[in-house]
């Protein structure tokens, strides 16, 4: 627009004036219309395209009235994404050191007849053993520190820059909580505390039934994961039955889910919205399945329902289908993440061994790659410098990585698909801990996880079996430090959390089951991998 158009002098004159600061500046006409000029030029620079094509703003643009939204908008993780925080109870403890007691036999139990217990009319009953189990568990500490700047807390443009460090703080130790609840592992990076994965798999190492392989079967497999099936959703509802716990909830990925909404037929899905069961005819109208139904699950061990968490340890998007290597980049949180193994320093070799689950339908080449982590992040994953190796059938993988970093804690290793053309896309299969960070440190690949796929959890926590739960020695925390602390012209502010996950009940040894099953190797159906 043009402010002077159609203004006689006088009205011009009056622009001017306005334009000054109440007189306190020497005013003449001449410099008032040299002020409205300039006036219109900003103007004009302002209202062509310049203003609204942002693409253009290479060298800027004269100031102009803007409208701020100061309400925070972001794409981080909302407390809605962290599934496990609000799923499982919290209770406190007083010390770093956690100890408790497990009544893990209570005598007889199974069988047609329990002996002894049945007695004649004067005899004493023969003694029973119980057996208590001492369990030690450690408090781990989670923390994380954000700084703001002084000009940033006086700056009100935008919005409340204390908000938005509290949030990335908040929400930084809550996803690392939540992703060592499923993944962690003390063996690997010392400073976390073990997840269900590890925990149920110690225990399937043990001989206790709590693991359900979905992959596919037969000769001609070919390694292939498969899709979790309604008869496996009994077997694992019933084998934690048999362990007698109850089957309250499922914990998978997104693509898990999507898979078993196509899959499990309308008779056996629950919706649980609304907090009441619907009947078949309700079910066929389209509502969405919550979970699903079995004669073995919780409710009184019968027609329970076992609603679905889904967890979001991965972004689906990138990774559809488990952790490829080729997607990920050297992450650091604090300090100096590890140095990777040298391709050289990966030797892959073939060795016999029974207990491998490479069969005749596998028998083909494979990639390898190794990345090396520690508390402070991963590295980069090297492939071994031999390129792929042929495995045969009854054979397992020797890979020999020698690391040259004395901070190396633990080693991820990545396996390619079967004949695949080369390195370029290798999916996680397992983190194994470092014999020494600088030296030797023998993984043996039995074919036992395949890349490529995800898994699912199935688990006992309902309030009275004591199962799980999150014990705390410091509530969720934010300190602010003091100003300048960190060599910033700002506030610092420190979140920590100390707990960790007590699975006080995981495996019977009574019965030889457990209360939580690990379904593992599923294939997304949409998979290209």
């Amino acid at each position: 627009m043009n402010i002077l158009a159609h203004k006689d002098y006088d009205a011009v004159q009056e622009i001017a004036k306005s334009l000054l600061d109440e007189g306190t500046m020497y005013y003449t006409p001449e410099r008032g219309m040299m002020k409205s000029m300039d006036m219109q030029k900003a103007l004009d620079a302002t209202t062509t395209t310049s203003m609204t094509d942002l693409s253009q703003l290479t060298g800027g643009r004269a100031i102009t009235i803007e409208n701020i939204d100061t309400d925070l908008k972001s794409t981080v993780a909302e407390q809605k994404q962290l599934r496990l925080w609000n799923l499982f109870p919290h209770s406190p403890i007083y010390a770093v050191l956690d100890q408790y007691m497990l009544l893990s036999s209570q005598g007889q139990l199974g069988g047609h007849h329990s002996y002894g217990v049945f007695t004649n009319e004067s005899s004493f009953p023969t003694s029973k053993n119980v057996t208590l189990a001492r369990k030690v568990d450690t408090t781990k500490f989670l923390r994380d520190m954000r700084d703001l700047t002084h000009v940033l807390d006086v700056s009100k443009t935008f919005a409340d820059a204390h908000t938005i460090l509290n949030k990335a703080g908040a929400m930084t130790v809550l996803e690392a909580s939540e992703k060592a609840s499923v993944f962690g592992n003390s063996d690997v990076i010392p400073n976390e505390f073990d997840g269900l994965y590890k925990k149920i798999q110690t225990a399937k190492a043990a001989g206790y039934d709590v693991v359900i392989d979905c992959r596919k079967t037969g000769a001609a497999s070919g390694s292939e994961g498969g899709q979790i099936s309604e008869g496996q959703l009994d077997l694992g509802a019933n084998n934690i039955m048999q362990g007698l716990g109850a089957a309250t909830h499922m914990l998978m990925p997104n693509t898990v889910k999507q898979d078993l909404n196509e899959i499990l037929p309308m008779s056996r899905r629950v919706n649980l919205g609304g907090g009441q069961q619907l009947d078949v005819k309700q079910l066929m109208g389209g509502l969405p399945m919550a979970g699903f139904m079995s004669d073995f699950a919780y409710n009184g061990w019968g027609d329970g329902s076992v609603p679905h968490f889904k967890f979001v340890t991965q972004i689906d998007k990138y990774l559809p289908s488990g952790e490829s290597a080729s997607s990920k980049a050297p992450t650091v949180a604090v300090g100096t993440a590890p140095t990777a193994p040298l391709a050289a320093g990966i030797v892959l070799a073939n060795v016999a061994d029974p207990a491998t689950e490479f069969s005749t339908g596998d028998l083909g080449d494979y990639f390898y790659r190794v990345s090396a982590v520690n508390a402070n992040g991963e590295s980069i994953a090297n492939a071994a410098a031999a390129g792929a190796i042929t495995v045969l059938a009854g054979n397992k993988v020797r890979l020999t990585i020698t690391g040259a970093d004395a901070t190396i804690t633990g080693y991820r290793i990545f396996r390619s698909a079967m004949n695949a053309s080369d390195d370029s896309d290798c999916r996680w299969i397992m983190d194994v801990a470092a014999t020494v960070g600088v030296g030797d440190t023998i993984v043996y690949d039995l074919n036992s996880v395949l890349p490529g796929t995800s898994i699912a959890i199935l688990m006992t926590n309902a309030p009275e079996f004591g199962a799980i739960d999150y014990r705390q020695l410091l509530p969720f925390v934010r300190i602010p430090l003091a100003f300048g602390l960190n060599s910033i012209v700002g506030w610092p502010y420190l979140y920590m959390l100390y707990h960790y996950l007590r699975v006080s009940k995981m495996e019977n040894e009574q019965t030889g089951f457990g209360y939580h099953i690990l379904f593992k190797n599923i294939r997304y159906s949409k998979s290209t991998f």
